[in-house]
């Protein structure tokens, strides 16, 4: 059941309430005892995997089915271009959502970031060098407690708007998949009661990847520091393994938000489930997800350096090691140019991680059934 001013979810887009089907084996090889893959399993009536749906009845003889695509992506597994041209499809057909609850979260962190950046990281810039040629370090050091505090802060503000931002668009995405209209209010509406659990979410999220990262880093720099060369065949190793263990988690619980919202579930079941949706197909969402932040990051310097350029006076201060690129007008106009890169980006990679979910569904879970279903239903 739907709760009250959520939107009405088909049968099957919450949380699984029995056992998944069994995965589809490798292609080329005959499933296990006689069972058949999940997407060659008809249900109500709807074709099998790889035999569209035709939106009016059989498809006249001799022609290919139309394809059934009532939103922003066809209801089957999807593939790289269609998750990349669904996060922009999004944006398109809901620019009031997607983009205003964006640039109200992106207004809110700039100004934040402002302050701190006037604040904790100006005094380091500002730090007298003929001091410490005699030695007298209390300036320096409290300039970088103060920039180390800062920067934590940075992070832990950045996180949380991206984990609120995620679960807003993944609202927004549980229309978009049906064609279903909704507003900026709708979108809020529905995301508010679970506001405090997604903030929840995203502290229990750094403190496990940043707990494993701490882990790693301080027992390879202990033994490195105890036992010298000798010990760093095994302390470099170590802190190389507590990097890559923290990709992986960070992959296995990125779709934690998606989970939260669509299937309104609490933080720890939220977790273990994208951990379950996304340990089959580990490599597929971790690139995904990096080519995703590298095209977001691309987009986000080309918009943030017009604003560079300003700030540093002209383009080639840029490159003038003389040039005071560090002052309080470029770290304004540097924070400004931030929020606005943010407001475009933002949208587009959250939406992708959405659209992750519901694939990582479609192909575990044979959502895609249960889309059509309430798409022909609809109809």
């Amino acid at each position: 059941m739907s709760e009250p001013g959520s939107w009405t979810a088909p049968e099957g887009w919450g949380g699984p309430t029995q056992q998944p089907p069994p995965a589809a084996p490798p292609y080329g090889q005959p499933a296990p005892d006689g069972q058949q893959p999940v997407h060659d399993q008809p249900a109500d009536g709807q074709p099998a995997y790889g035999q569209p749906a035709y939106a009016k009845g059989p498809a006249p003889w001799g022609q290919r089915p139309a394809e059934l695509k009532p939103g922003v992506v066809p209801l089957r597994p999807l593939g790289l271009g269609e998750l990349l041209d669904g996060a922009v499809g999004i944006i398109r057909r809901y620019p009031r959502p997607a983009l205003g609850l964006s640039a109200v979260i992106a207004l809110v962190t700039t100004l934040l970031n402002i302050a701190l950046l006037v604040t904790a990281f100006r005094p380091l810039l500002e730090v007298d060098p003929t001091a410490l040629e005699t030695g007298d370090t209390a300036a320096l050091e409290g300039a970088i407690g103060g920039a180390a505090a800062g920067g934590s802060l940075a992070i832990l503000l950045a996180l949380l708007s991206g984990a609120v931002l995620t679960g807003l668009l993944t609202a927004v995405v549980g229309k978009a998949v049906l064609g279903e209209p909704m507003s900026f209010a709708q979108t809020w509406r529905q995301v508010r009661p679970f506001l405090l659990r997604l903030v929840g979410l995203a502290l229990l999220f750094l403190a496990i990847v940043s707990g494993i990262l701490i882990a790693g880093i301080v027992a390879g720099a202990g033994l490195i520091a105890v036992g010298g060369g000798f010990l760093a065949i095994v302390g470099v190793p170590l802190i190389l393994a507590s990097l890559a263990a923290c990709a992986y988690v960070y992959i296995r619980l990125s779709l934690a938000p998606c989970v939260l919202v669509l299937e309104r579930t609490g933080i720890l079941v939220s977790l273990r489930r994208s951990g379950e949706l996304v340990k089959r197909d580990w490599w597929r969402v971790f690139g995904i997800l990096a080519l995703t932040f590298i095209i977001g990051g691309f987009v986000s310097q080309v918009v943030q350096l017009p604003f560079a350029v300003l700030g540093a006076g002209s383009p080639s201060a840029l490159f003038d090691p003389e040039a005071d690129v560090f002052g309080t007008r470029a770290l304004v106009l540097s924070a400004i140019g931030g929020g606005l890169a943010s407001t475009l980006v933002a949208p587009f990679t959250a939406g992708v991680r959405a659209l992750v979910y519901v694939d990582r569904r479609m192909r575990a879970e044979g959502l895609d059934v249960a889309l059509t279903a309430a798409a022909n239903a609809r109809s």
